[in-house]
């Protein structure tokens, strides 16, 4: 299945969540990020069932400070 991660296409075998997706950029234990699929963030207590579809756009923001 093709789905976009930060507007770069990428092959995921079968059922893919988003949980998995991060392990695989190994983004899963950094902290001060933010995940949306389609425009709509997903909490971090729901990334491990959150499950993607085929054609979906995942958007990985940092947080940063500024002042």
């Amino acid at each position: 299945m093709k789905v976009f991660l930060n507007d770069e296409a990428r092959e995921l075998a079968g059922e893919t969540t988003v949980g998995d997706l991060l392990k695989d950029t190994d983004l899963s234990g950094l902290a001060g990020w933010a995940v949306a699929v389609n425009e709509q963030v997903v909490p971090r207590e729901e990334t491990a069932d959150y499950e993607l579809n085929e054609g979906d756009r995942v958007i990985l923001v940092q947080a940063t400070q500024g002042g």
